[in-house]
């Protein structure tokens, strides 16, 4: 915006503001019509000026764990009574993940349990392999946290 336009913009606010006193409305509310007025008159000419008046929008991570995921869960957790489904679901994902990024072990393919009771308590195997569950406690899903939080690679299991 230049000066130019500001300072016209300004005048017609207080010349409008004059108006509506001069015709018998009060000293405040003329002085709010003439503040409208300054507020319209300030974001026409911003907009029609072609300034860009986006928010910069930050890229957006996918992957399993990124923070707009984590946030979510903390706020998922907030709420009274127990885990729900759909914040066990992620950790669910989570685990798949680990599981076939450490381990090369597969969650869902029951040949492979043996070998993931092997790395992870079978309390935690249990909540994770369990479908469509009612909602656990937090202490049991803290517990399954821990655990994939500490799951290390089979490397480095076995010195």
């Amino acid at each position: 915006m230049t000066r130019g336009r500001v300072a016209g913009v300004l005048v017609l606010a207080v010349v409008a503001a004059a108006i509506t006193w001069f015709f018998g409305v009060g000293v405040l509310q003329a002085l709010a019509v003439g503040g409208v007025v300054a507020a319209v008159g300030l974001t026409w000419t911003a907009i029609r000026e072609d300034v860009p008046l986006n928010w910069p929008v930050p890229p957006v991570r996918s992957e399993p764990g990124a923070r707009r995921e984590l946030s979510e869960t903390a706020w998922a957790l907030r709420a009274r009574g127990g885990v729900p489904e759909r914040t066990l679901a992620r950790a669910r994902a989570v685990a798949r993940h680990r599981l076939r990024m450490l381990h090369r072990l597969d969650l869902d393919d029951p040949a492979d349990r043996t070998a993931i009771e092997a790395i992870l308590p079978p309390g935690v195997v249990a909540v994770l392999v369990r479908e469509r569950r009612s909602e656990i406690d937090l202490g049991t899903f803290a517990s399954v946290l821990t655990a994939l939080e500490t799951l290390q690679p089979t490397t480095e299991r076995h010195p």
